[in-house]
């Protein structure tokens, strides 16, 4: 079993031309609503993927509450842990420009209402897997962890949006998923020399797993004993990257979850956000587990 704590949205994105800059005023067009929120993202990534999966997570009393739990229900992600609270639910607004690149901004909502008591409450045992990322309150996500621990559960941790975070918190984690942004923000809060190779500084220092999103690149695989792979970008025409990162941490979780091997599970979530880059969105990209086969074949 997967359990994502994490953030629910709901994603009100356009297509413009180009980014606006400060000040900038522009046109967009496309205007959807979809449902979103990086927690809810890559749990349902994890059920396409074939895991069992249950999200700890909290949505509003408002119009877009059911729609931003439709395709978590659809794709049967238990939901039991979900919790409505007074107030909006959580939303965010994405634009992306003709390069596919984008900008997003993030209203918590009732995201902000997860706490440290839903982290301690999950029900989770020796086996199963945590997946976290910091859209919500870190408190709950601290305690989650520690949880998870001691329960002899396998702690993934996503540093997305990126927070500072204290050492102890990394003694909980199994392995840290980043993108190379993040982890030149956790390096330099580390005092780790940026000349390095900072992904296997990171794991050195933390004595974590890292794994290394790099867009269009691929990836790059430090594991706990400090041996270092290199995953490849693929040659795709992408439409939307706003997915990727969500869809690479599911997919992850669930091919560890399936038994798979972490270098076996990078390469497949490699190819599995190589995918959804090619659909607008970010729930609708995410692949099912069938189409990311036939890719592998």
């Amino acid at each position: 079993m997967i359990h994502v704590l994490g953030s629910i949205n709901i994603d009100y994105s356009c297509k413009v031309k180009s980014l606006p800059s400060p000040g900038e005023t522009i046109s967009g067009r496309q205007l959807n609503l979809t449902p979103g929120g990086k927690g809810a993202n890559q749990a349902l990534a994890a059920r396409r993927a074939g895991a069992e999966v249950a999200m700890t997570g909290a949505v509003g009393q408002d119009q877009v509450a059911d729609q931003s739990l439709t395709l978590l229900h659809e794709a049967g992600v238990n939901l039991k842990s979900v919790d409505r609270v007074d107030g909006p639910t959580g939303c965010a607004f994405v634009f992306v420009d003709a390069q596919s690149e984008n900008q997003i901004v993030i209203i918590p909502g009732a995201n902000a209402a997860i706490s440290q008591r839903h982290g301690e409450n999950i029900s989770i045992t020796e086996g199963d897997f945590l997946l976290l990322q910091l859209e919500v309150p870190v408190t709950a996500v601290e305690a989650a962890a520690v949880n998870a621990k001691s329960h002899g559960a396998i702690v993934i941790a996503n540093l997305a949006p990126y927070q500072i975070l204290p050492e102890t918190f990394f003694q909980s984690v199994d392995i840290l998923l980043l993108n190379e942004t993040e982890a030149a923000q956790l390096a330099a809060d580390l005092k780790i020399e940026q000349k390095t190779d900072i992904a296997l500084a990171i794991a050195n220092r933390l004595s974590t797993s890292v794994v290394l999103t790099l867009g269009s690149e691929g990836a790059i695989l430090v594991d706990s004993e400090l041996k270092k792979s290199r995953f490849s970008g693929m040659n795709i025409s992408a439409i939307d990257t706003v997915g990727a990162g969500d869809t690479f941490a599911g997919y992850l979780s669930a091919m560890l979850a399936d038994g798979k091997s972490l270098a076996m599970a990078c390469e497949i979530a490699n190819r599995a956000a190589a995918l959804a880059c090619t659909k607008p969105g970010a729930q609708t990209a995410i692949p099912q587990i069938d189409e990311v086969e036939n890719l592998l074949s």
